[in-house]
């Protein structure tokens, strides 16, 4: 099975450790979905069983986020050879290389032979923004790792950590929040009908909804910090520049268009990244002051006409 995954990996802009990962995901999904399907009757009726590919897919996704949450954040911060000294833009760009990283290969195999395809199958993950996301993304991973370059040059690794890792610590609270989203409406009555006579269901129901508040908590702040702050100041302070010093003499069989397109895609994220980051910080001003306005009560007397 393995000589065959590597030998797959020929065929497809992918590395073999790429394409393990994508697949393996992709079994996973397959696997989950069978288990929520109601006719399989391995586990009781519930939301789970009317939205099965969703549920799949924020299981087999959790444990993904969790394991480049932790690679990207020891790379980042932790790595003591990420900062040398005396390094020029030029050896952050062109002078680190690891072809078996694993948030670059979950950004490519993972995205490109599960993640988007699982945006076509399943109605519920049909968003054409987060469609869009994911291919800019698989986009970008693949141009880090080489994928256009003549003899496979890496551009940017040592910038992976964090595109790839950091910020998605709030990816793992938002794949669990997302569940009760109003949309998928299954999950969102589950949460929030109150007919259960049964103690058990009331008792389940009240943990996950307690769960589903810290969660909530833990996605805006570290949404903010991470992505709505951090991600843009990377970008145009540290990226950028280092992508635009570096390829004024890129190496040979480095074509210079990969440069303009990853400083072209990083600054459209941090973008967009900000830019969600100001609905959030707007929706949780909101929470806070409660919405809206308190209105005057009124004094109870009427104006006289004249």
């Amino acid at each position: 099975m393995t000589d065959f995954l590597t030998h797959l990996s020929d065929y497809l802009p992918l590395s073999p450790l790429a394409t393990h990962i994508g697949i393996t995901c992709l079994f996973a999904q397959v696997t989950f979905t069978l288990i929520f399907n109601k006719r399989t009757n391995v586990v009781p009726e519930g939301p789970w069983t009317h939205l099965t590919a969703f549920t799949a897919h924020q299981v087999v996704a959790l444990p993904i986020m969790v394991v480049m949450t932790y690679v990207g954040w020891r790379d980042w911060f932790f790595d003591p050879n990420k900062d040398e000294e005396g390094a020029t833009a030029a050896d952050r760009i062109f002078g680190y290389s690891n072809p078996n990283d694993i948030p670059l290969s979950v950004g490519t195999g993972a995205i490109l032979l599960w993640d988007i395809p699982m945006g076509f199958i399943s109605p519920p993950l049909r968003d054409p923004v987060m469609w869009a996301h994911h291919v800019g993304m698989f986009l970008v991973a693949a141009t880090m790792m080489g994928t256009f370059c003549k003899w496979g040059n890496m551009v940017g690794y040592y910038y992976a950590s964090y595109y790839f890792g950091v910020i998605e610590l709030s990816s793992i609270f938002l794949t669990f929040i997302d569940f009760f989203h109003p949309k998928y409406e299954h999950y969102h009555k589950w949460l929030n009908a109150n007919k259960h006579s049964n103690k058990k269901p009331i008792a389940l129901k009240k943990t996950v909804g307690d769960a589903n508040s810290v969660a909530r908590t833990l996605f805006a702040l570290t949404f903010l910090a991470l992505r709505g702050v951090y991600f843009p100041y990377v970008s145009f302070t540290q990226a950028v520049p280092d992508l635009i010093e570096a390829y004024k003499k890129p190496p040979d069989g480095v074509p210079m268009w990969t440069g303009n397109f990853l400083i072209g895609m990083i600054s459209s994220f941090a973008c967009l990244q900000a830019y969600w980051g100001i609905l959030i910080f707007q929706q949780v001003k909101k929470t806070l002051v409660g919405g809206s306005e308190t209105k005057k009560p009124s004094s109870g007397k009427k104006k006289k006409k004249k």
